[in-house]
């Protein structure tokens, strides 16, 4: 909020001048007003990387030699700046980008068009950068971003679903702590029993339930507790796997009187 807008003589208060001409939002509310930047606003625009970026694309409508080298301090101001006022690389933005996981995938994807040397140990530092730079830049395997997308359930399966389209031993501890990605590794990647990842399976309902179903088809007794807390899972598991009492299970199946008859008809078969 500009305060000075709210007094009759906004130029008589103290610093009033000094403001106007090197504080950002009070020089751009200027330039928006249709009045042109002063030289010493001029100078206070090119010195701050977002108001100069800001004038660039909105004021010059292009690029703006005496602003770039504060853009080119600045990850994000220098990656748009190329991005839509160049329209092509920008060198001395590239050290600035580069420092950046996001900002140096990015610059490769969408101005290269390809990869980014400088940028790569930043990108290979962040686990979701680093997915997108294989998949997207690379199309392919990228030893040195593997570190970090290991570490990343969600990306360590990713990386071996659609990258290695195969098992991926170093991203396996992280996968196999969640129930989700365990189970999503299991189904579409082992098609067999993932002993690491059974106790994260095992304490969800609908994983544990799903895990005996398509890959052991027999008992799981570690997620039997979780099993046993659905109605919906502990009565398909009576009926599907043990075919026979499951007492665990009937506080649950109990709960709703057709399940618990359907439960009773089961036994008594």
């Amino acid at each position: 909020m500009n305060l000075y807008t709210l007094h009759d003589e906004p130029k008589s208060l103290h610093k009033y001048e000094e403001a106007h001409n090197t504080v950002p939002e009070l020089i751009k509310q200027q330039i928006k007003s249709g009045k042109s930047a002063n030289v010493q606003q001029l100078k206070s625009i090119a010195s701050n990387p977002k108001l100069a970026y800001w004038y660039a694309k909105n004021i010059i409508k292009g690029r703006w030699p005496e602003g770039e080298p504060a853009i080119a301090s600045n990850p994000s101001d220098a990656y748009w700046y190329a991005k839509h006022i160049i329209k092509g690389r920008f060198p001395e933005g590239e050290p600035a980008i580069a420092s950046n996981s996001w900002y140096a995938y990015w610059y490769a994807k969408d101005v290269i068009n390809g990869r980014f040397p400088e940028g790569e140990p930043a990108i290979a530092s962040n686990p979701h950068p680093a997915y997108w730079y294989a998949t997207g830049v690379l199309k392919g395997r990228w030893p040195e971003g593997e570190p970090a997308i290991a570490s990343n359930p969600k990306y360590a399966l990713w990386y071996a679903k659609n990258i290695i389209k195969g098992r991926f031993p170093e991203g396996e501890k992280a996968i196999a702590s969640s129930p989700y990605y365990a189970y999503g590794y299991v189904k579409t990647i082992i098609k067999g029993r993932f002993p690491e990842g059974e106790k994260a399976i095992a304490s969800s309902p609908y994983y544990a339930y799903g895990y005996v179903k398509t890959i052991i088809k027999g008992r799981f007794t570690e997620g039997e507790k979780a099993i046993a807390s659905s109605l919906y899972y502990a009565y398909g598991y009576v009926k599907t796997i043990i075919k026979g009492r499951f007492p665990e299970g009937e506080p649950a199946i109990a709960s709703d009187p057709r399940y618990k008859k359907l439960y009773r008809k089961l036994l008594n078969k």
